[in-house]
């Protein structure tokens, strides 16, 4: 009886070293950045929960490094004090690796050297043998052969959201533009933030730039207001402009952009929530003089609010 209970002992903490290896928790806190070192170039950054987690992908250009390092960090400005959520990390030979993304005062670690072992599977469908070396327990495979179904699910999951994008054809494009936008727009809205904190706000009212980007012949503004106040907020009308950068000046001059797609403006940003839209407009680009201003004006109130959006974002948008 004795030997049995030290059996199954034996078992459980090899099974709970095992799925540690290969299934981190990772701190993340607001002043601090979390950082992510893989093996080879990483391909796709999946957060369950995108309020307040936030990832950094590597820049397009940057050291030949870059491509392989990943920064965590959580929204200043977010209220939680505890959350949590999953992170999967996909890099571009197909490895799959999953993590908990914890929120803290003050990560533990700061650093993280991702060893190609941690790897849970491939997302091709080749699983990886998680066995323990040291076991040759029936218990321990079939316990690993079930996680591994089940990052195995995670991995086709993902890869099913990845190719859904692509109805939106080079064909449908040219036949249907304004559906094509739609589909553009729709898969967009998940995407995290790519411009560190670039935002207007009055008072708890923000509207956040979340990212500018570019394809075929259009320009793609990624929106966020959130509104951290108990009032709703009514929109009246939210318009674009280029203008000049001129600061007090009479020379000053406005020309209104008119948007060729709008997916979800909204008109009214309940209290204590946020609402995430994209508006397309034909491609354009500005010189050193000139800016576009973004006016959010309230209907029955003077929670209004202006984001200038210089010209080097303009002019260096994110393409996909």
């Amino acid at each position: 009886m004795a030997k049995k209970i030290l059996l199954i002992s034996t078992f459980i903490f090899a099974s709970a070293c095992a799925a540690q290896r290969y299934s981190d928790t990772l701190e993340v806190a607001r002043n601090y950045k979390t950082i992510l070192i893989f093996p080879e170039n990483i391909s796709e950054s999946i957060i369950g929960n995108d309020f307040g987690f936030i990832a950094d992908l590597p820049k397009a250009e940057g050291s030949k490094f870059h491509g392989r390092i990943l920064k965590l960090y959580y929204d200043e400005l977010a209220t939680e004090e505890k959350n949590f959520t999953n992170h999967t990390v996909i890099t571009e030979s197909g490895q799959v690796y999953d993590f908990i993304l914890e929120l803290t005062e003050r990560p533990k670690q700061f650093t993280w050297y991702i060893k190609p072992e941690m790897a849970i599977t491939n997302i091709d469908g080749t699983t990886r043998n998680v066995q323990n070396n040291n076991s040759t327990s029936e218990g321990t495979t079939s316990e690993n052969k079930e996680n591994e179904a089940v990052a195995i699910s995670t991995a086709k999951s993902a890869k099913t959201s990845d190719n859904s994008i692509d109805r939106a054809t080079k064909e449908l494009y040219e036949k249907d533009p304004m559906e094509y936008y739609r589909l553009r727009c729709y898969y967009m809205q998940f995407d995290r933030a790519r411009i560190s904190r670039y935002f207007a706000r009055l008072d708890n009212v923000f509207l956040w730039l979340k990212g500018v980007y570019y394809n075929e012949d259009e320009l793609y503004f990624q929106f966020r207001i959130e509104n951290k106040e108990g009032l709703d907020l009514d929109i009246n009308f939210i318009k674009h402009q280029i203008a000049t950068n001129y600061r007090n000046s009479s020379s000053n001059q406005r020309m209104e952009l008119k948007p060729l797609f709008t997916y979800k403006q909204p008109k009214t940003v309940a209290g204590k929530s946020e609402n995430h839209f994209v508006v397309v407009f034909k491609k354009f680009a500005l010189d050193e003089k000139k800016e576009v201003v973004v006016e959010l004006d309230e209907e029955s109130g003077n929670r209004n609010l202006s984001l200038k959006i210089g010209h080097e974002i303009i002019n260096n948008p994110i393409h996909f």
